[in-house]
This record gives structure tokens, C-alpha cells and sequence, in this order.
């Protein structure tokens, strides 16, 4: 009992509370405002981030951003990475696809003096973890420690996960990239201790790591203790075909080990919205969901690579596709020595790529109209966000629709009134949704920010949101003077209309089996659809249904397949997994997708076998030969068809065998075809139709014969 409450209070000191959040590229090139400020980088990056990321950025200009390519909008800061490529053996380079990276903000780590007190990064913090010269495992170089927490090499800051089938080890280079068939996964820690002093140093002096790297105590001379910083950069190389051709996978600093990967930090975090996120989420344990932290929850973009799409190029070289050479001039150096200055610098007298000078956005607010107020066009009021995915088969605007490539909320307004539809709705960016009323089924939201479904920018003014998927942007045309159109085709009026009664004879809702269906007897589909339809054309049989609107089934029993099983008895569709409006009677029910409303015919007779006929008796139901009849004597068919016209025909013929099929043919033989695949099967009562003649007794089914035998006739 002691060690088990000790090995529970071991788990518990190292737990922590922490957020991660996607990321998009922002830019790609040799920019660098930390290690190259107001000029051209050596090597490329991939960068995710803030928009006004530039050779000259800043905080202040990072944080003016008009928009940011990671999932916390207040967060406008930099992180970059170097640029992958394959190298082919023809002397060209290949860019590798990058699909994103993810950040860690952990709370890990503690001060010299045993507590922990996390810090947020101050405006204009900037630091770099990892080196670019290094071509080997450099085991030299020890993060500081002491004899509680030994130090361990800085290079361990920086691992791989190769993401194939069966996932191996990390390893702390390259190795045997193409069998990465799901992703090679970059990873790199930063510094977590500060000194307090100074926001910046090109040797990085200004922060250490701690002690384990990942974990662990800050050294001496570093007070500071800052949130740990990780950072995973995903590589697609499965995407690089031909990897068996000799070639190899190089960083954009000609590395071709990985052991001088890095990345770059720079800080341009909204102040207050990091301060709270730090003090209310980064302390005790979690998964490290943007859900569990309300302050960012209340900031996410969750549609952030598409609200922020990847910037123009800074400087003018081509850094995408397949290129003559690296950027730069970057020459690929094998190790194990560092690569040095001459292997990475141009030459002073080389021509140097234009640098196109940003001009900084400003940081654009996305208008949250309340419920009622009047947005975009003069009478226009905004109604909500309803959310399309509610089971029901219509959307919450259904009338009609149209995209535009620039979507406006004001343009979708304009759209649908000039086609008299009071109600407009923008969805997924580019799409315009029209109709006379609201779907009553759709979930609304009180407001719209960019952690709910609608979360999508307008193309045509970034200031406006646009729903998102299955999400939209609801207004309603108040106009007084305002001309409804009375076409009804395809509006949600339907689902306006009451539901009438069921009536006592309604069984409930039921789901289709897998591989069979509640009434497997006859069916039919109709655009007029209602029950009373239904009800009449299954009136001989014991139970009748209605699905998916328009499609009517009869069966004189209940499935029983697998998957087959009452879901509920409700009599409203607003709660009943059955909620298609009938498409002949919008105040009725016609069952769901897969769903069917099913009800039992009172006024049913039971339709038997009949007994016998004359001197023939009922045998037993056959199955067609799998090449003909089961009977292959003569034949006859009638609409009138009974069991007794049958039979009169066949001792006619002098045939000691007679079967009826499909509810109006006759056979006649002396033997059933064994031979040649009839089968004898017990009747199955499900697949057997009543007979033309006489609707009280069966003649056969599809491919199924009511056998009749005479041993006298």
C-alpha cells in the first residue's frame, strides 16, 4: 500500500499543465529578423505565425498582424524551422512538403531555489535553440547541472520520430528518412531560463536550458523560469517520390545529418492574454487541449490556415519546388566537422535577390454582431450562427444557393432579397444560402467568434465572418416594404409546418439492419409521398413504413437482422432519429436516412398458405432451378391468379405438381427440377405475395414457388 500511494504521488510531481496549437506556413524563404535583422538569412525557413513576419520584424509589428497561421489568434509570434529538401543525384534539390507544425507551451521546470514560478515571454523576447554548423552528435557540450540534476549534452534538445508503420526510437539525426511512410517529425526544445536582463543576445547567452533539457532545474545567474517552449515540425516526405535513386534529404543550411536543425522564436504575444494563460492554465495537469484553457478557447481560430493563408515570398528567389540549387549559397557539408561561414556565406560581389519591404497590416477585428442588431445591408438583422448538421435532411437556409469567389455578407444579403427571400446565409467562406424561413431543427449560437462554427473569414472583407463547414451566418431582411416569393421548392417551410398525430397504430422508429430491412416486403418510391399513401398501398399487408421522405415498404412481419431495433417512439421529429418531413404532406413524418417510421395495418386479414386444392395438397415452398423454373411443365398467368385457377389448369394438363409464383403465375410438372437446383425451403413469409385472385391466401414470390402435389388426380 506504501509503495503503491508513493509511486502516486511520483506520477503526480511530474505531471503538468500545458497547451499545444497548430500551426500553418505563414511564409517561406531566407528571412530571419532575429540572426539576420534587416537583411537576407543565409538559409531558408519555414515560418508559421504572425503575418507581418519580415526581415524587419518586430514585436510591435508582429503583434499589429492582420492575421496569424496558428490556432491562437492573440499569439502573433514567429517560429521558424529551416527548410527540407532532397537532393538528387543530378545536382537538384527537391522541396520537401511541410503539412504544419505544432507548439508546446509546457509548465516544466524549476528554479535554482526549488519553485516554480513561470514567467511570461516580455515584449520583445526573441531566442534561438539549436546550432546550424553542428554535423555530428555533439556530446561536448552539457547543459549545467549538479549532483541532484546531472547535466546533459545540448544536443539533446534536438530528436527525430521517423513515423512509419512500426515506430521506432527517436534518434537524434536523420536515418533512413524514405521508410518514413506517415511523416518524419522534427523536434526541438527551447531554453526555459532567463536572466532577467536582456531580451536578446546573439550567442544566446541570455537563456539557458534546463537541466534535463525537457525537464529539470534552471542553473545559477538564470532567475527567470520562462514556460517551456517545444516545438514538432512534420515533413511529408512519402511525398517525395524516387528515393531510391541515389539521392539524400538535406536541410536548407546543407546539413544532411540533422544534427544542426533548429529553431527560432520571437515573441508577439498579446500581453494580457498570455499573462492569464500562463497563470490559469499552465500550472498542475491536463492534456494540453486549447479547450481546457478558457482564455485561449475564447481567442482560437479554429480555421486559421484558411483565415490566414500562406504571404507572398520576401525575397525574391525560389525557394518551392524543384530548384538548380539551395538558396543561397549554401554548399552541403558532410561533417563530422562544423560547417563553417565559407560553406554558407555568398561571396561579397554576388548578386543578391530583391527583398520586397513589408508593409506592416494592422491587426483587423472580426465584427460580432448581436443577435438583433442590424449588419451588412440597411434592414438586414443578424439572427445567429446555426450549425447545418442536425440530422435533419435540409440545411438551415435550403431554398436555394450560390458561391462567389469574394462573398461578402452584404453581397449574400443582396443575392437572396433580389430573388425574394427574406433570409440570407453565409457558409464555408464562398457560399450564399437562401430561403423563407429558418430550419427549426438548426442549433443556434448566441454570438459568433472564432472558436465556434463560424469561424470562416469572408474572402471579400476579412473583417466579416462567413460561417464555416456545416456552420452559418444567419440575417434576417426586416424590410416592411420587403416581397416574399410564395415558391416553396426545396424551402425548410416544411419543416415549419406542425406534425399531426401519429395515430395509435404507429410502432415507433427503426433502423435498416445491415443487411436487411425492417419490412423486407413490397416497396415503392413516390415524389408525393405521405403515410395515408403508404397505408394504402400496403393495405394488404399486416405492417407498412414510411423513409427518407419518399419511400413506402410493406411486410407481414418485423425484421429481426443484425442492426435492426426500435430507436424510439417519440412523436416529434425534432427529438426521433425519424425527422424527414413526407415530401406529399409536410405535416407528416416519412422516417430519416436509414431510419423508418413504422405502423401496423389494424384493419389487416392474415394472409395464409392455402391447404389444399381439389385432390392437391400444399407441399412446401421451392426455390427456382438456376437455370429455369422448378416446375418445367406447362404454364399460365393471370392477374386474376389464385391457388384454385392454378390447379384446375394443371390437372388439366395431367401434371401431378402445381406451383403459383411472383402472385399471378402458374406451373405445372411431375417432379420439381432438383436436378437442376430447385431447392425445398420453409416458406418464407416475409418474401411470399398474396395471390392476384384473392389478396387472403399467397401465390409464391420472387423466385419462390407455393408447391401443390396430388398423388390421385
Amino acid at each position: 500500500m506504501t509503495s503503491l500511494l508513493l509511486n502516486i504521488l511520483l506520477l503526480a510531481s511530474y505531471a503538468e499543465a500545458f497547451w499545444r496549437m497548430n500551426c500553418n506556413i505563414i511564409q517561406i524563404g531566407r528571412v530571419d529578423p532575429i540572426v539576420n535583422p534587416g537583411a537576407i538569412a543565409q538559409h531558408a525557413h519555414t515560418i508559421s505565425g504572425g503575418s507581418n513576419i519580415g526581415v524587419n520584424a518586430t514585436y510591435q509589428s508582429l503583434v499589429n498582424s492582420a492575421c496569424n497561421s496558428c490556432e491562437i489568434f492573440p499569439d502573433k509570434s514567429a517560429y521558424w524551422t529551416p527548410n527540407l529538401y532532397y537532393a538528387r543525384p543530378n545536382g537538384s534539390f527537391e522541396e520537401v512538403y511541410h503539412t504544419g507544425s505544432v507548439i508546446y507551451y509546457l509548465g516544466r521546470g524549476y528554479l535554482p531555489d526549488g519553485s516554480q514560478k513561470f514567467t511570461p515571454f516580455p515584449k520583445g523576447f526573441m531566442m534561438v535553440s539549436g546550432n546550424k554548423s553542428n554535423r555530428r552528435y555533439n556530446a561536448t557540450g552539457n547543459t549545467w547541472g549538479n549532483s541532484t540534476h546531472p547535466g546533459r549534452p545540448l544536443q539533446d534538445a534536438i530528436s527525430y520520430a521517423c513515423l512509419s508503420e512500426v515506430i521506432g526510437p527517436e534518434t537524434p539525426n536523420l536515418v533512413d528518412v524514405p521508410s518514413c511512410i506517415n511523416g518524419l517529425r522534427a523536434q526541438i526544445h527551447f531554453q526555459s531560463c532567463w536572466n532577467g536582463r536582456d531580451l536578446y543576445k546573439s550567442d544566446n547567452s541570455h537563456v539557458a536550458y534546463l537541466s534535463d533539457i525537457d525537464n529539470g532545474v534552471c542553473p545559477p545567474g538564470y532567475p527567470v523560469l520562462l514556460p517551456h517552449l517545444f516545438m514538432e515540425t512534420n515533413y511529408a516526405v512519402r511525398l517525395t517520390k524516387n528515393t531510391d535513386d541515389g539521392g539524400r534529404f538535406v536541410f536548407s543550411m546543407g546539413d544532411p545529418t540533422g544534427y544542426g536543425f533548429h529553431g527560432d522564436f520571437q515573441n508577439g504575444w498579446d500581453v494580457g492574454i498570455q499573462k492569464r494563460a500562463v497563470a490559469e492554465c499552465i500550472y498542475g495537469s491536463g492534456f494540453g487541449t486549447i479547450e481546457e484553457c478558457p482564455v485561449l478557447q475564447a481567442n482560437r481560430n479554429t480555421q486559421f490556415g484558411i483565415n490566414c493563408p500562406e504571404m507572398p515570398p520576401q525575397i525574391g528567389e525560389p525557394v518551392r519546388g524543384m530548384l538548380d540549387k539551395l538558396p543561397g549559397c549554401i554548399r552541403i557539408t558532410e561533417g563530422p566537422g562544423s560547417a563553417t561561414a565559407a560553406d554558407m556565406e555568398c561571396p561579397a560581389n554576388s548578386p543578391h535577390p530583391s527583398i520586397t519591404r513589408t508593409v506592416d497590416s494592422t491587426p483587423i477585428p472580426t465584427a460580432n454582431p448581436s443577435i438583433g442588431s442590424t449588419f451588412g445591408n440597411q434592414f438586414n438583422k443578424y439572427v445567429g450562427c446555426g450549425n447545418d448538421s442536425t440530422g435533419s435532411p435540409l440545411r438551415t437556409l435550403n431554398a436555394l444557393s450560390t458561391k462567389m469567389a469574394n462573398m461578402t455578407v452584404e453581397m449574400c444579403q443582396t443575392f437572396c432579397s433580389s430573388k425574394g427571400y427574406r433570409y440570407s446565409g453565409v457558409e464555408y467562406q464562398n457560399e450564399c444560402h437562401c430561403d423563407i424561413a429558418i430550419n427549426p431543427t438548426a442549433q443556434f449560437y448566441a454570438g459568433v467568434n472564432m472558436s465556434t462554427g463560424c469561424s470562416m473569414t469572408c474572402p471579400g472583407a476579412r473583417n466579416q465572418l462567413c460561417g464555416g463547414p456545416s456552420y452559418m451566418n444567419v440575417y434576417n431582411n426586416t424590410d416592411p416594404d420587403f416581397v416574399s416569393t410564395d415558391d416553396i421548392t426545396n424551402s425548410v417551410y416544411q419543416l415549419t409546418v406542425p406534425v399531426a398525430p401519429y395515430g395509435s397504430n404507429y410502432l415507433g422508429c427503426y433502423s435498416e439492419g445491415r443487411s436487411s430491412r425492417v419490412l423486407a416486403g413490397i416497396s415503392k418510391g413516390d415524389d408525393a409521398m405521405s403515410v395515408g399513401s403508404c397505408a394504402a398501398y400496403c393495405q394488404d399487408y399486416k405492417y407498412y413504413g414510411t423513409e427518407f421522405g419518399s419511400q413506402c415498404f410493406c411486410s407481414n412481419i418485423l425484421g429481426t437482422g443484425t442492426g435492426v431495433k426500435r430507436l424510439d417512439t417519440l412523436q416529434d421529429p425534432r427529438y426521433s432519429s425519424c425527422n424527414y418531413r413526407c415530401n406529399g404532406n409536410f405535416s407528416q413524418v416519412c422516417g430519416g436516412s436509414g431510419t423508418i417510421n413504422v405502423f401496423e395495418n389494424k384493419n389487416y386479414t392474415p394472409v395464409v398458405v392455402q391447404a389444399s386444392s381439389g385432390n392437391y395438397k400444399s407441399k412446401a415452398c421451392y426455390t427456382d432451378a438456376a437455370n429455369g423454373r422448378a416446375l418445367d411443365g406447362a404454364a399460365t398467368a393471370s392477374a386474376d391468379m389464385t391457388v384454385d385457377k392454378c390447379g384446375s389448369f394443371c390437372k388439366e394438363k395431367g401434371l401431378r405438381y402445381f406451383g403459383v409464383e411472383y402472385g399471378t403465375e402458374c406451373y405445372c410438372g411431375n417432379n420439381p427440377m432438383k436436378s437442376t437446383g430447385a431447392a425445398a425451403v420453409t416458406c418464407p413469409i416475409e418474401k411470399l405475395m398474396p395471390c392476384g385472385g384473392n389478396k387472403y391466401t399467397y401465390c409464391g414470390g420472387p423466385s419462390l414457388m407455393n408447391i401443390y402435389f396430388a398423388t390421385n388426380l
